[in-house]
């Protein structure tokens, strides 16, 4: 569960970086909304983050919206099948700051029950944002 929580702090941090501009033109808001998750550490969605006999967790979609005020709200679907029975689908979400020089993001999630409260980098190239944890992996958003 700890790789689930570090999972979503990582990917709501790196949406955040996505979404910050130097701009101050009639578009320097345009990268503000919604960001969806395309792959963790180069497997693309779904994937399977657990897959022992009693227990698969897949991480089926992820998104991440910034906004304005230098805040963020992530979220994962989660599909989990325990004892070979599918469960409802569990939607997780957590939220935080991020702040930018230049192209670089810091993000600093909010620390929960389901967040971990960590601290992850990214870097913003066009329509596309990869971000890396202190956990060493990589998640990529794309608007």
């Amino acid at each position: 569960m700890q790789r689930i929580r570090t999972f979503l702090a990582a990917a709501a941090m790196a949406l955040i970086a996505a979404g910050c501009s130097d701009s101050t033109g009639p578009n320097a808001l345009a990268f503000l909304g919604r960001y969806r998750l395309v792959s963790v550490d180069g497997a693309t969605l779904p994937l399977t983050l657990v897959d022992v006999p009693a227990l698969k967790v897949t991480l089926t979609e992820g998104a991440l919206t910034l906004n304005a005020n230098s805040t963020f709200a992530q979220e994962v679907k989660l599909d989990v099948v325990a004892n070979g029975f599918p469960a409802a689908p569990e939607r997780l979400s957590c939220g935080g700051t991020y702040r930018r020089s230049g192209n670089t993001f810091t993000m600093t999630g909010n620390e929960t029950e389901e967040c971990s409260g960590m601290t992850a980098t990214g870097v913003l190239d066009g329509n596309t944002l990869t971000v890396s944890d202190d956990q060493g992996e990589t998640l990529v958003f794309r608007r």
